[in-house]
């Protein structure tokens, strides 16, 4: 734990010692890079920082919540061993105790290898049904080497515990509230199964990992030969962060604020990979761009992204773009994200989960590379985004409630010539361009200035009682931003004083008992709503000293939980 209560920039500089211990002593040797362009406020020029791709990927999977990982590459690439060395790092366990959770991938796997077992002196003698879950499932840090040799049978294991954070085993059900998971996939071969496009959407980022240049090679070969004197936990593999700083920089992570600037542009990236003038690619298996969908159609030039993509981006590439965006622009020290930031990322967020066409990917220079044919996408993609620039403002207009005809009709410009505008954007549009609209959307901007928040919470319930409001959602999201800004507070106290914190809470919202309690048990992030407030508790652990952090905002309610917090003598607010 730190001492103090508050201390991001030691934690963030406990992560930048992670990453110069692994590469001083050469416990991962490659020499391929990742260049990473950000905005600097202080010197209001974009700036540039190269790092270590594949470590820093695999560092930046750590600092998102509930995050998984897979690493794609050939055999003896160092795969599982800077996962291995990055537990030992990030949660304080030993080598080996991250070692004895990791899953083996084999196609004799079975659900008692892979999930629990029963505790069979217990069934015989008393014949209860007790499940003894295996360390993959009850450790924080998960590995599975080569998950690719996993039958579909398997694979949909651990699609549960992905996609729900749970894992069944007979009647009994492990709850996983808090991992980092990553996982290996080496080259086709007999013994290996493909991976299916659900599956493969869970796992939030991956990284190729080709084979080591020759100058990597030399320092390998003169470096310390672990078969031989094995690896110095207390030196070469120290403890660096436990898994309750963890918790608390995903805190801060979570934190990172983005303007609608990028929001606007993970929207384009999800929406150029996805639309199409012709039909919905999401729900169709045969016609596709690969097999002559496009031919004869306007957009099907090189210009464009469409005609590229067989498939569709989820809608988790949106929070995952979001996600690993701010762990990045965290561990720069930046506390705004921006699109340069975005554009870094997305190649790693995206390649994995898309079916790009076969004879375009096969193309010099790429030669089926999908890292550099996403990133070659994207800069495609982001000068079609910096064209449409003027058409979202356009669109923002109307979303305020200020948009003219002239607007509208200048808007149509565009529409030939971007899928955006014309399903996306001119849509949105006509939707919202009516009176009844912009009267409310009037009655919230007035609000916001005043700063009256009390006008504003009855606005968004009146909102959410009103189902014939023309983007009832989107205004809902409106009065909740700015309730969110004007009145969200952050306090952390060490996890001793819980107790006196959910009497403090419950006493003037007994309401919430019985949630706050249930926040409070355990290492977990958890929101707890009513009507007029919204209160969000971090749990980093349960020793004593392990950190809590409370988020509060909302309307009145939330500036009277303020004015009870504010006098209490064990909870500090943050700044």
């Amino acid at each position: 734990m730190t001492t103090k209560i508050g201390e991001e920039d030691e934690l963030r500089k406990k992560v930048w010692k992670i990453i110069n211990l692994i590469q001083a002593n050469q416990l991962f040797v490659h020499s391929k890079n990742l260049e990473i362009k950000y905005y600097d406020e202080d010197i209001k020029k974009i700036k540039t920082q190269v790092l270590p791709e594949i470590l820093s990927l695999c560092i930046l999977n750590a600092l998102v919540p509930n995050s998984a990982m897979l690493l794609i590459g050939g055999h003896g690439g160092g795969k599982t061993s800077i996962t291995k060395y990055l537990g030992r790092m990030f949660t304080a366990s030993s080598l080996e105790e991250i070692e004895n959770s990791i899953i083996r991938g084999h196609p004799q796997l079975t659900e008692e290898k892979l999930v629990g077992t029963l505790k069979l002196g217990k069934l015989m003698h008393e014949g209860e049904e007790e499940v003894v879950w295996r360390k993959f499932v009850t450790e924080f840090w998960k590995i599975i080497d080569e998950v690719n040799r996993l039958t579909p049978y398997a694979q949909d294991i651990l699609l549960s515990l992905l996609a729900e954070g749970s894992v069944k085993y007979y009647d009994s059900i492990s709850n996983i509230n808090k991992y980092c998971l990553y996982a290996t996939i080496n080259p086709q071969d007999v013994g290996t199964f493909e991976l299916s496009e659900p599956f493969l959407d869970r796992f939030g980022i991956s990284v190729p990992i080709s084979m080591p240049a020759s100058h990597d090679l030399q320092l390998i070969l003169t470096g310390k030969d672990e078969k031989y004197s094995g690896v110095d936990q207390l030196i070469q593999v120290p403890k660096i962060l436990t898994i309750d700083e963890l918790m608390e920089i995903w805190y801060y992570v979570n934190k990172i604020s983005s303007d609608i600037e990028v929001n606007n542009y993970i929207h384009a990236i999800i929406r150029e990979f996805t639309l199409c003038d012709r039909i919905d690619k999401g729900n169709t298996e045969d016609l596709k761009p690969s097999t002559g969908l496009c031919s004869g159609c306007h957009f099907n030039t090189a210009q464009n992204v469409c005609n590229k993509i067989d498939s569709i981006l989820s809608v988790r590439v949106v929070k995952d773009l979001l996600r690993y965006s701010k762990a990045l622009a965290w561990l720069l020290g930046i506390n705004h994200i921006d699109i340069n930031v975005v554009n870094t990322i997305a190649p790693y967020v995206i390649s994995h989960r898309t079916a790009f066409v076969k004879r375009e990917l096969d193309k010099s220079p790429y030669y089926g590379n999908k890292y550099e044919f996403s990133k070659n996408l994207l800069n495609t993609l982001q000068k079609h985004f910096k064209t449409r620039e003027i058409s979202y403002q356009i669109a923002e207009k109307y979303r305020e409630g200020t948009g003219e005809k002239t607007d509208l009709t200048e808007l149509k410009k565009y529409e030939k010539n971007d899928l955006i505008v014309k399903y996306d954007l001119i849509p949105f549009v006509n939707e919202i361009n009516n009176k009844e609209y912009k009267n409310l959307a009037q009655q919230i901007k007035n609000a916001v200035k005043g700063g009256k928040i009390e006008e504003l919470a009855d606005i968004r319930n009146s909102l959410m009682e009103n189902l014939d409001i023309p983007n009832r959602s989107d205004l809902i999201n409106w009065c909740n931003i700015e309730l969110y800004k004007q009145t969200v507070t952050d306090y952390v106290f060490k996890y001793s004083y819980w107790k006196e914190i959910w009497a403090d809470i419950a006493a003037e919202f007994s309401n919430l008992d019985q949630a706050l309690k249930d926040a409070f048990g355990q290492r977990q992030t958890k929101q707890i709503r009513s009507e007029d407030l919204l209160i969000e508790i971090n749990v980093t652990g349960t020793d004593d000293d392990s950190l809590v952090n409370i988020q509060i905002s909302g309307g009145s309610d939330a500036l009277k939980l303020r004015n009870i917090l504010d006098k209490l003598e064990y909870i500090q607010k943050e700044e």
